[in-house]
C-alpha cells in the first residue's frame, strides 16, 4: 500500500454557480439554461479536496468570508478531513465567487471575483509555515496575491520541499518563482501567455515547455485537453495521450490533474507514471458535473 503523502495547498477558495446551456451566450444575449449547480471551487480548495480524496494528508492556507458560503466552506473542508487551521476569516471581505457557464460540448467560461482571496497576505504563509515545511509537496496558483505564493514557495524551498505551481489565471511572474518551482503545470492558453508562442501541436507544447524550463523550472507538464499532456522532465520530453471518456463538465478537472500528480509522485511514482495515473483522475472527474462534487475518491481508481 503507498505511503500516506502530506500535501499542503495554499491557494483560493470559491463558491461556485454553474450554468449549463446549449451553447455559451454571445455579448449581450439572454439564453434560457437547463441546469443549475452550486457548489464549493477555487483552484485553491479543488485542489485541496482532489488531493485529500485520492488519500493525502492535507492542510490548506487560505482565506474564506465571514459569511454562509465561508462556513459552508469549512464545513465541506472538514468532511473531507482537510486541516483548515491555516484558513483565516476575513472580516472585511466576502467567500471569492465563480460564475461558470457550460454548454452542451462542455466547453466553458468563467467569470470570478476574488474576495477574501484577495486578503491572503505573505504574512498568513509565514503563519502557516510548519503546514508546508513539514510536508512533501507545496500546491499553489495564480488566483490569491503573488507575494503569498512567493512566500510559501521559498519557505517550502528552504525545507525541501517540492513544489508544483499551476500559473492559473495566466499573468506575468518574477523570475525568482520560474527558479522556485520544481514543477509548472500550465494549460495551453496559459502556456502561450508565458511564452509568447502559440499551441497548435504537441510540437508546439514541447517548445514551449522547453522555453520555460530555461526560465529556470525543473520540469513543466502542460495539459493539452482531450489530446493530453506533454512533459519535459531531464530534458525528456514525453507526450502522454488523454483517456477517451464522453466529456460533461470539464471544470476543475485540470486543478484534479494537478493535485493528483502530486499526490501520485509524493507516494513515489516516477513523475510520469504520476502524470499517467492523474489522467485517470482527471478523466472521472469531466463525466460528472459540477466542480468538488466532481472529483473522485481513491476507491474509485482502478489499481
Amino acid at each position: 500500500m503507498a505511503r500516506v503523502p502530506r500535501i499542503c495547498v495554499v491557494g483560493s477558495v470559491n463558491v461556485d454557480l454553474t450554468f449549463r446551456a446549449p451553447r455559451l451566450p454571445r455579448a449581450g444575449e439572454t439564453l434560457s439554461g437547463n441546469l443549475f449547480h452550486l457548489g464549493m471551487g477555487g483552484k485553491g480548495a479543488n485542489q485541496a479536496v482532489a488531493a485529500a480524496r485520492l488519500g493525502a494528508k492535507v492542510s490548506l492556507v487560505a482565506r474564506v468570508g465571514n459569511d454562509t458560503f465561508g462556513k459552508e466552506a469549512l464545513r465541506r473542508f472538514g468532511a473531507d478531513s482537510i486541516d483548515t487551521d491555516a484558513v483565516g476569516i476575513d472580516e472585511q471581505r466576502p467567500t471569492g465567487t465563480a460564475g461558470i457557464v457550460v454548454d452542451d460540448a462542455a466547453e466553458n467560461c468563467i467569470i470570478v471575483v476574488a474576495g477574501a482571496n484577495a486578503g491572503l497576505s505573505a504574512q498568513d504563509v509565514r503563519t502557516a509555515s510548519p503546514s508546508i515545511q513539514n510536508s512533501e509537496a507545496l500546491l499553489c496558483q495564480l488566483e490569491t496575491p503573488l507575494e503569498a505564493t512567493l512566500e510559501a514557495f521559498r519557505l517550502a524551498r528552504s525545507a525541501g520541499v517540492r513544489t508544483v505551481l499551476t500559473p492559473a489565471p495566466a499573468q506575468a511572474l518574477p523570475q525568482d518563482l520560474f527558479h522556485l518551482s520544481d514543477l509548472c503545470i500550465p494549460n495551453e492558453t496559459e502556456v502561450e501567455f508565458l511564452t509568447g508562442r502559440k499551441v497548435a501541436t504537441i510540437a508546439d507544447a514541447e517548445v514551449a515547455a522547453r522555453q520555460l524550463h530555461e526560465r529556470g523550472i525543473a520540469a513543466v507538464l502542460v495539459t493539452l485537453g482531450s489530446r493530453g499532456a506533454l512533459l519535459l522532465e531531464n530534458d525528456q520530453a514525453t507526450h502522454i495521450p488523454a483517456i477517451e471518456v464522453s466529456a460533461v463538465d470539464p471544470t476543475g478537472a485540470g486543478d484534479a490533474f494537478a493535485a493528483a500528480t502530486a499526490v501520485f509522485w509524493s507516494e513515489g511514482m516516477s513523475l510520469e507514471n504520476a502524470v499517467r495515473r492523474a489522467n485517470l483522475v482527471a478523466s472521472l472527474t469531466v463525466t460528472r458535473l459540477g466542480t468538488q462534487t466532481a472529483f473522485p475518491f481513491r476507491g474509485e481508481l482502478k489499481d
